[in-house]
């Protein structure tokens, strides 16, 4: 999808940006927002607001009306967001998730940043997606998302683990090189013995470890896409035997800025992001 031209960007009045969740108890993403906009000397302000999924509606045209640039959305309303639009992007409709929508005069539109997002993450870290064999632990819309941009990346195998892998077979059926198997299984366990990226996607990630590090291979790099004030116990159990490990907070980074670029139709700094929410950590 192609973002709003130069001409679209009012840099006369401040530009008001937010994020929409539920539960949304902490998100970083203002923050992000605010430094983005500040990076490029434009006046703004973001908002975090818990947004239930049958809210949703009222929420975006009250937004609209009022003027606001975008949103990003987390859980639930990735998906529940799709009837609203009038036009996604090809990789946000086959994932059936949508992170970040664009109040447009011509109607409103959506795309997700979380599968480029995650690219622009593993090659800071000086990964290279095409020679990624992932396991997915997960296999709801952000994990489509971040499926699709590593199969685009030249990635595979993608093993995606899920408890009812016949109930999402037919949305993994388009993502070249993903296979679906039962959450906890003895194929699960192969895979993760075999990957050199593991991935949680699913909101485990307190006392439940998602998969247990005695079963992943050493040098995988272990990505939790949950993230709260502190890094979660199971990315902190696993430095602690040696392993490269890190939290959601990252790829947070890296989709906000793919976000911002989209909003203000100009590149942002990755730096002033990464600062105003402490990454790496």
């Amino acid at each position: 999808m192609e973002a709003p031209g130069l001409d679209d960007v009012v840099t006369g009045s401040p530009i008001r940006l937010a994020v929409l969740g539920d539960p949304l108890a902490y998100s970083r993403s203002p923050d992000l927002h605010r430094a983005g906009l500040t990076a490029l000397g434009l006046a703004g302000e973001s908002s975090a607001l818990p947004t239930p999924a049958d809210q949703l509606g009222p929420r975006l045209a009250d937004l609209a009306a009022r003027g606001f640039r975008g949103v990003n959305l987390t859980r639930p309303l990735k998906a529940a967001v799709l009837p609203f639009l009038a036009r996604v992007s090809g990789p946000a409709a086959e994932a059936r998730s949508v992170n970040t929508v664009g109040f447009a005069p011509d109607g409103w539109w959506g795309e997700t940043t979380d599968g480029p997002g995650l690219i622009d993450l593993l090659q800071s870290l000086g990964r290279q997606p095409a020679r990624e064999r992932v396991v997915m632990l997960g296999g709801g819309g952000a994990a489509r998302s971040l499926a699709w941009a590593l199969a685009g990346a030249g990635a595979g195998p993608i093993t995606v683990s899920a408890r009812s892998p016949g109930e999402i077979a037919g949305a993994w059926r388009d993502i070249t090189g993903s296979r679906l198997v039962t959450w906890g299984s003895g194929e699960q366990a192969t895979a993760l013995g075999d990957a050199t990226l593991v991935i949680n996607a699913t909101p485990l990630g307190g006392a439940e470890d998602p998969a247990p590090l005695e079963a992943i291979a050493r040098g995988a790099l272990i990505l939790d896409l949950v993230y709260g004030e502190r890094v979660g116990p199971w990315v902190l159990r696993a430095r602690a035997e040696g392993r490269e490990a890190y939290d959601g907070l990252g790829l947070l980074v890296f989709q906000a800025r793919r976000s911002l670029a989209l909003w203000l139709a100009r590149p942002v700094p990755l730096d002033p992001l990464a600062r105003a929410v402490g990454w790496p950590r």
